[in-house]
């Protein structure tokens, strides 16, 4: 018999209505039926380590509190304000498995293992009163699934789920930082947020004053610059239809210059052109991107459905359409792609297929 040692999402446990006791609150009962279903199969010694977010306390029912207080002193409960990543720290550093519902979309970039050991995460069925485990079905998804997924939490932390009023619009400076010298009439990266008031503020972290509003934004698609040789996220902004961009490592009068975007990506985007790519996006959500001529070049990377394939170079002056799941790859040091969090609430975004070809016509980048 393999090592069947485990660790349990406890608040997914307890959530699942398709184990006895049949109730709308969870349920710490519902915890004892699945360690005895998975030890009744894998021997009564079988090492179960319960990790319980701190919030289950006040949704179980009152007569239950004083057994999970119990659990918690004891030890047999490890109460945290998140489990998720705990679970899934205990799960790499040990082996275990995971036994839960949650295919831990939002946390696959932080853990990168998850994808390469499907076969240790379960789920349960609950049949003629009896429980049964199977795999739970983690599977490869694309960056801009992952994205939704992190956006999903992400957007619910912070309180901006309905706030149209500042993802609705475009925003400008008005002080003198580096930010108002960059981009005087329209900030090209999301503003800063304070979580107190929910006023929007400018992202250089120098200046953070109030925004003034620049107009209502257009449809949208988010673009993310990342290091290619650990996922570290650069920046991301917003592409308005209709307009264009271009990143490269330069003093760019409408672009994103990587170069200042902080010491600690330096050395990373050196090998980037002053002026290395052009992106597009046109009025139906289409991004296109161009090689504007870089010394250590550009690759394309077509989704294929399960994983990216392999890189092509673009010729100088190549227009190509780049599909939601794809990416562009500068100076095989930094990634480029379309990230799956939309941010817009009334934006509709369509499938923009998997074909590639020729994408739209570029506009004047000072436009």
């Amino acid at each position: 018999m393999p090592d069947m040692d485990a660790v349990v999402d406890v608040s997914n446990v307890c959530w699942a209505k398709d184990i006895e006791p049949w109730a709308t609150l969870p349920q710490l009962a519902r915890l004892r039926r699945l360690t005895d279903a998975w030890r009744g199969l894998y021997g009564a010694k079988t090492r179960m380590d319960l990790v319980v977010d701190q919030s289950l306390r006040y949704k179980v029912p009152a007569a239950e509190r004083r057994e999970f207080d119990r659990m918690c002193r004891t030890g047999e409960l490890v109460n945290v304000p998140y489990a998720d990543p705990v679970v899934l720290s205990m799960a790499g550093e040990s082996g275990l498995k995971v036994i839960s519902r949650d295919k831990f979309i939002d946390l696959r970039r932080r853990y990168a293992w998850i994808e390469g050991a499907a076969e240790r995460f379960y789920d349960w069925r609950g049949e003629h009163g009896r429980l049964s485990f199977v795999p739970s079905g983690i599977v490869p998804v694309s960056g801009q699934v992952v994205s939704e997924a992190e956006e999903e939490k992400e957007l619910t932390r912070d309180g901006l789920r309905d706030r149209k009023d500042v993802l609705g619009f475009a925003w400008k400076c008005v002080s003198r930082c580096a930010v108002s010298q960059r981009w005087p009439d329209r900030i090209l990266l999301w503003p800063a947020v304070d979580r107190g008031t929910g006023t929007p503020l400018c992202p250089d972290r120098k200046c953070r004053r109030p925004l003034v509003k620049a107009g209502a934004r257009k449809p949208s698609r988010q673009i993310v610059i990342a290091r290619r040789d650990d996922g570290t996220e650069i920046v991301r902004f917003p592409l308005e239809a209709g307009t264009c961009v271009e990143v490269g490592r330069g003093a760019l009068t409408h672009g994103i210059n990587l170069d200042g975007l902080g010491d600690q990506h330096r050395e990373a985007v050196a090998a980037v052109s002053r002026h290395h790519l052009l992106l597009a996006l046109d009025d139906r959500l289409v991004l296109s991107a161009r090689d504007v001529g870089s010394s250590h070049g550009s690759e394309l990377r077509r989704w294929g459905g399960r994983a990216l394939g392999e890189p092509r170079r673009l010729a100088a002056g190549e227009e190509v359409r780049v599909n939601r799941p794809d990416q562009l790859v500068l100076a095989k040091a930094v990634v480029v792609r379309m990230s799956g969090r939309r941010y817009s609430p009334d934006v509709v975004y369509p499938d923009s297929g998997d074909g590639g070809g020729a994408g739209t016509a570029f506009a004047d980048p000072n436009q």
